[in-house]
């Protein structure tokens, strides 16, 4: 073998033998030699560090040391969202920034406090509850009616079992506050001298005025109909909301210190530009006055009517003519299944209900369209309006399309239509397809600016017009919407108001509410669930009973059910154990014991048990609570004299989770032993 270095050719023997003799330990002595002159070579370069790029190590959270509990039912509160409205946005974000903000918080458009609701009902705390609610929700009694409860969407109970009945809880609430009404109401006074008009007494117009009144201001409202309520009033059917309920709660606010004055139609008996001299401030809360009808052939033949027009005949009247008629609705929202429920009640012979969509992607509520089916409503899907048939002037039937799809592989809607045509008899044909507003009057005499297809231009962050001191909120900004939605609004807009009545610039350093996106959930299979984990179903009316009448559909939930739902709620991101025992049920090792009383005004927290001496740490129990009460500590080191002292109960694991170590029952030295030790020399 050679070695070639510098172009010098050096001969190298490689062998493991020596040879024998005096050579053989001549050259074992030189290999010696070799190798300790390499090492005092290196020696002498000084140390070498070799450096790796940083590598961020990452510990699971599931292995921390011995658990802890933040809080237990029965001894620390519930937080509850109370606070003044142009801080309230600034609460949520909190919240929402510290992953504390509750599911059915997050996902109402309005931030109601569900969870304070719950846990102030079940701790019998009533009059509490609404008034917590109504802070936000300012029709507690209304919407715990009509509202389409995006709350109950995000419940987390979802995903255990099924969601708290949220919505029915705010009608309880109401029905029980009327018994403490007289005492609770306060009123609130104009503490600032400055006084703001708000023109339409739908749900935004009131949310705005209740948030102003709590600043400090007077509020002069103002409402074309005899009686307030806006759309609420004109135009949701009184089977769903009965008069008196939204009547009540509306003369609470005015108790409360609003100056309502309804039969005034601003724009026409009033000017709006006499309020704009005559207040510091105007809102516009008008909404949305006129139904859109589609100009197809015959859509101006007798018997052709809106929506709007109709319900309004009906909620004003008990009539809308269409006594022994057939009536075929256009439309698959829910308005349009209002309006198909209404003319059975007012007697019609036969009401059919098409839409473009098909039968699983109708825009109304699924709720809607069941009951309305129970009744009596004939639905007719994937068909679209091509012409109204008429002779002499007057309705004869529909001409319908078959729609092969409604929306774009981009989402947009772009309807496709079929060469199928399928002609209907009808008398009346009532287009439910969408609302427009009718602003010309109002804005009469003002700078006020429209925008090409007639709507209010706005700013609808800011909920600013083009005239300095008027603002606008509700509907007529946003298009046809939910009560929670328009509700929304008006507490947005009062902000608007409130800082353009500070001198404060209306964006400066404005909190905007978060807008988080939650889990949605499959239905989860409650077979084998027990009853108390059962969500309380509202009663219904039965249906060939309620649609012969305007009597409420839903019946409402006793006294026991309403407190039995309340106590459902999981309290969640609260950091407060509840005694939901999904720890428990979630533990691979059977390690942990939960109790609790469920008993209405008195519950609490009696018993949690941690057995470390089963516990494999694998974190689970943690990662399934839903309130955030159950956490790791850092306490990895376990020292115990005794077996006994591993098991943690409720006071132990209410310890300073601080430390390193966890000794059980804070380190109390171990009892005496029962047997007397014997001497070292006699074991």
């Amino acid at each position: 073998m050679a070695v070639k270095r510098d172009d010098v050719v050096t001969p190298a023997s490689v062998t493991d033998e020596y040879a024998p003799g005096l050579k053989g330990v001549l050259q074992g002595a030189r290999s010696l030699l070799t190798g300790f002159a390499v090492t005092i070579g290196k020696v002498k370069e000084g140390p070498k560090t070799v450096r790796y790029p940083a590598e961020k190590v990452t510990v699971s959270d599931r292995w921390r040391g011995a658990l802890h509990l933040e809080g237990v039912l029965g001894r620390d509160e519930i937080p509850l969202l109370s606070t003044a409205p142009d801080a309230y946005n600034a609460a949520i974000d909190g919240l929402y920034r510290s992953d504390r903000l509750p599911p059915c918080v997050g996902n109402c458009p309005a931030n109601v406090d569900a969870r304070a609701q719950s846990f102030l009902l079940a701790d019998g705390r009533i009059a509490e509850a609404y008034e917590t609610v109504r802070e936000r929700n300012i029709l507690p009694g209304v919407l715990g009616r009509i509202c389409h409860h995006p709350c109950e969407t995000a419940c987390r109970r979802n995903f255990y079992d099924e969601p708290i009945a949220i919505r029915p809880l705010h009608r309880f609430a109401y029905e029980e506050f009327q018994n403490v009404r007289a005492e609770a109401l306060t009123r609130l006074e104009n503490t600032r001298g400055q006084r703001v008009a708000i023109v339409g007494s739908g749900p935004s117009g009131l949310a705005a005025a209740l948030d102003l009144m709590r600043l400090g201001y007077g509020v002069v409202m103002y409402e074309r109909e005899e009686r307030a309520g806006g759309a609420l009033f004109t135009g949701v059917p009184s089977y769903r909301l009965p008069r008196d309920v939204l009547q009540r709660e509306i003369d609470d606010l005015v108790e409360m210190g609003l100056e309502l004055h309804c039969g005034v139609e601003v724009g026409k008996d009033l000017p709006l530009a006499k309020l704009h001299r005559e207040f510091d401030a105007v809102l516009l809360a008008v909404g949305l006055q006129e139904s859109r009808i589609l100009p197809i052939p015959g859509a101006d033949a007798a018997g052709v009517v809106g929506a709007l027009e109709f319900l309004w005949s009906v909620n004003m009247k008990r009539e809308a003519d269409v006594r022994n008629k057939r009536v075929f609705v256009i439309g698959g929202g829910n308005v349009a299944v209002d309006v198909a429920r209404c003319a059975l009640r007012v007697g019609a012979s036969e009401v059919r209900l098409a839409c473009l969509e098909g039968e699983d992607e109708m825009p109304c509520h699924p709720w809607e369209i069941e009951e309305a089916l129970d009744e009596g409503v004939i639905a007719m899907c994937s068909l679209g309006p091509d012409q109204v048939l008429a002779e002499h002037g007057h309705v004869t039937g529909m001409r319908m399309r078959a729609c092969l799809s409604v929306f774009d592989e981009t989402g947009r809607f772009a309807p496709q239509f079929g060469d199928d045509y399928t002609e209907v008899p009808t008398d009346v044909v009532v287009f439910a397809i969408g609302q427009g507003s009718k602003l010309d009057g109002l804005i009469a005499g003002t700078d006020l600016q429209l925008s090409g297809r007639g709507q209010l231009v706005v700013d609808g962050a800011e909920h600013t017009t083009t005239v300095p001191g008027i603002f606008a909120c509700g509907e007529v900004i946003t298009g046809p919407g939910s009560a929670i939605g328009s509700i929304a609004t008006g507490h947005e807009a009062a902000v608007s108001v409130h800082r353009y009545l500070e001198g404060v610039p209306t964006t400066e350093e404005r909190m905007r509410r978060p807008v988080p996106v939650y889990e949605k959930f499959a239905v989860a299979d409650v077979a084998g669930v027990e009853p108390s984990r059962r969500r309380a179903y509202m009663p219904m009316a039965k249906p060939e009973e309620r649609a012969t009448d305007f009597r409420q559909v839903e019946l409402g939930l006793t006294r026991q059910e309403a407190m039995a739902e309340a106590m459902r709620c999981l309290r969640c991101d609260s950091e407060v154990c509840v005694g939901c025992t999904f720890c428990a049920r979630t533990c691979p090792d059977f390690a942990i014991t939960v109790e609790r009383v469920d008993e209405p005004g008195a519950r609490c927290l009696t018993r949690y048990d941690l057995d470390l001496t089963k516990c494999c740490f694998c974190g689970l129990c943690a990662e399934q609570c839903p309130t955030g009460a159950l956490r790791h500590t850092g306490q990895y080191e376990l020292s115990f004299y005794h077996r006994e002292l591993m098991t943690f109960d409720k006071g132990e694991m209410l310890r300073d989770p601080s430390g390193d170590r966890a000794t059980g029952r804070d380190g109390i030295a171990p009892p005496p032993c029962p047997v007397p030790r014997m001497p070292r020399e006699d074991r």
